[in-house]
């Protein structure tokens, strides 16, 4: 009777049972949209932007609960971010979405990478990112959000808006950002 059960609770939460979606099939930007700003292109199955501008790829999908994991690359000019439940997609800013910051060498240390810009600040870990794979891990379940930098937690909310949105990857000022792996499991 339980493996009925069991194969029953996958069939109506297939999501759940399937494990980790991936978002990028590392080979083109199906699923996501750019705003054509800097050029977001397909390189070495990564997806890289470069140069001097600002500028967002967006997921076409939207989230409210999920657990996030995003591997990234970037130097040490680079202002990047990873944006979570963002609501409107000509607003993406830290006041209308959660900005999960990477930029190590952020003038204002508090908002270094691995802290949630203007919402939890200085990260609860320091972690160095500059020109090396890292992950980044999300957990976001109603108010609750929880974000790790390479294993580390960085930040944690227990009153964040459940909201279901979006997700935005940034390229802001000069520099080069590099994303792979990009897996989410919806909750």
């Amino acid at each position: 009777m339980t493996r009925i059960f069991a194969a029953l609770t996958c069939v109506f939460a297939l999501a759940a049972c399937a494990g980790p979606q991936p978002m990028f099939n590392g080979f083109n930007l199906d699923g996501w949209q750019s705003d054509d700003v800097v050029p977001w292109v397909v390189t070495d199955q990564k997806i890289v932007a470069s140069g001097s501008g600002d500028s967002f790829l967006v997921s076409k999908a939207e989230f409210g609960d999920f657990y996030l994991r995003v591997e990234f690359w970037v130097d040490a000019t680079t202002n990047s971010g990873i944006f979570v439940r963002c609501k409107d997609r000509s607003r993406i800013y830290p006041d209308t979405c959660y900005e999960l910051n990477i930029w190590d060498e952020h003038p204002k240390q508090e908002a270094r990478t691995g802290a949630i810009v203007f919402v939890h600040m200085p990260p609860l870990a320091h972690v160095e990112t500059v020109g090396r794979w890292n992950t980044y891990e999300v957990t976001a379940r109603g108010g609750f959000l929880e974000v790790k930098v390479n294993g580390l937690v960085t930040a944690v909310l227990k009153d964040a808006d459940p909201t279901p949105g979006f997700l935005a990857l940034q390229h802001w000022g000069e520099g080069t950002v590099k994303f792979r792996s990009i897996e989410i499991s919806p909750h």
